[in-house]
């Protein structure tokens, strides 16, 4: 019973030996026997990875998409959608598609001017560069914002380089009160207005009589009213005849103080 049963246990082994060996032997006669390792097309030509597909039996697709690299040329290969290696096989007959390098990607300073720091801190961002110094000036520039960076808008920098920003604050101007300029010579009152940043745009010429030429008879803004280097001041000054050429150019005698 017992040699009975031993035999039983050995012919079941030899049978699990002869299934394995089997399986082996027909698993590389029908799978492996079709397949090969997946090629590594990674950094070849064109010419060269079509030549190593077409050895393997393998068709070459290069599709229209491509990718930046730093380690592979632009035209070569530099992207397989099989991994390679000896443990990844692909079926002889079957396709292979790959991406070829556009080569290094090329980042340019963008240009930020007159944008808002915050808007830049956006772009910068958007193009894999870093937000650097920040200064801000007062200037009599056409625009606010940024008026300039560091590097210069347009060059090509690394990624994630910083860069600097100089900024542009609107002047803010002085606020005065309106002094009262009736009666006075319009020859004594500019260089005083001027010398505070005030600045008379229109001179209107009228007759009146009594009074004598050059004495301003009517002012705008009116007395007491606040007024900046910002607001137009308009006059009417005194004539023996009435005419309504605008005067932009009187030349400056003493000078008034304002309030």
């Amino acid at each position: 019973m017992k040699r009975g049963c031993l035999g039983n246990l050995l012919f079941g082994c030899l049978l699990v030996i002869v299934f394995g060996l089997s399986s082996y032997f027909w698993f590389n006669f029908f799978v492996r026997g079709r397949s090969l390792p997946t090629p590594n097309l990674i950094g070849k030509s064109v010419v060269e990875a079509r030549a190593m597909c077409l050895d393997g039996g393998v068709t070459l697709e290069v599709s229209d998409h491509v990718r930046n690299s730093d380690k592979v040329p632009a035209g070569y290969v530099a992207w397989q959608n099989r991994e390679p290696g000896a443990t990844s096989f692909i079926k002889r007959g079957a396709r292979m598609k790959v991406d070829l390098s556009a080569g290094p990607l090329v980042i340019r300073v963008p240009d930020l001017g007159a944008q808002s720091p915050r808007t830049a801190l956006l772009r910068l961002g958007q193009q894999n560069l870093k937000f650097g110094n920040l200064t801000y000036v007062e200037a009599a520039a056409e625009k606010d914002g940024i008026v300039a960076s560091e590097p210069p808008s347009g060059t090509v920098v690394p990624a994630q380089s910083a860069v600097s920003l100089l900024v542009n604050m609107p002047v803010v101007s002085r606020t005065y009160v309106m002094p009262d300029l009736i009666d006075h010579m319009l020859d004594s009152v500019r260089p005083g207005l001027e010398a505070n940043g005030l600045h008379v745009a229109t001179v209107k010429f009228e007759a009146y009589p009594g009074i004598a030429d050059g004495i301003i008879i009517r002012q705008f803004p009116l007395r007491g009213a606040p007024v900046s280097g910002r607001d137009a001041i308009s006059v009417v000054v005194s004539k023996a005849e009435e005419t309504n050429i605008i005067e932009q150019g009187a030349q400056p005698a003493r000078p008034v103080t304002t309030q």
